[in-house]
């Protein structure tokens, strides 16, 4: 039986940023930049309120997993401010910032011209892993993106994530390591079916 998926509301960004912040609590490129647990907290907290108002982030109406994706020509834009900084400095330090930003660069950098929508971030509290929540919350987007004929892009920051998303079509295209002997990232794309 497949998860029920609902659009998510200005009312439900403290729910996604936690079932997010969770997700991604073992991720390397996460404990790369700081092993502080609350880091993807923070940094959903910074992206997710520029990825909400397109209208394609989703949530299991159960609460055990979301998805953000952006839409074609649109680039995530992190609200980079004094306070920002300024918080990131006092809870993460100054070398955890640096690594976020080589991280936002590297991404920037590498991010495909062709137009695309961009699955910015998926993810299922961990404690519900195995279930089919990933799987319910991916194909209404991919869903889109083959009734419109546009490609998927992402960037796999977990390689035990590869299986999944090539089970829903995507292919790695490229493979880019985070300096400093940082982890690997995967960037991946699906032709639309």
């Amino acid at each position: 039986m497949s998860t029920p998926v609902r659009r998510a509301e200005a009312s439900d960004l403290r729910g996604v940023v936690e079932i997010l912040g969770d997700a991604f609590e073992d991720d390397p490129v996460m404990r790369w930049v700081t092993r502080k647990a609350s880091y993807p907290r923070y940094a959903f907290a910074l992206t997710l309120p520029v990825s909400l108002p397109y209208g394609l982030t989703h949530i299991a109406s159960d609460g055990t997993g979301a998805v953000s994706w952006l839409p074609p020509r649109v680039e995530l834009d992190s609200p980079i401010s004094a306070g920002v900084v300024w918080k990131g400095l006092t809870q993460y330090g100054p070398g955890s910032l640096l690594r976020a930003l080589s991280t936002l660069s590297l991404i920037r950098e590498h991010h495909p011209k062709e137009e695309h929508y961009y699955l910015f971030a998926i993810g299922t509290l961990r404690s519900s892993r195995g279930r089919g929540v990933g799987s319910a919350l991916i194909r209404q987007g991919l869903a889109r993106c083959d009734d419109e004929q546009k490609p998927a892009y992402l960037e796999s920051s977990n390689a035990d994530n590869l299986p999944f998303y090539r089970r829903h079509g995507f292919e790695v295209i490229d493979e880019v390591r985070l300096p400093r002997k940082g982890p690997a990232m995967y960037l991946m794309w699906r032709v639309p079916r």
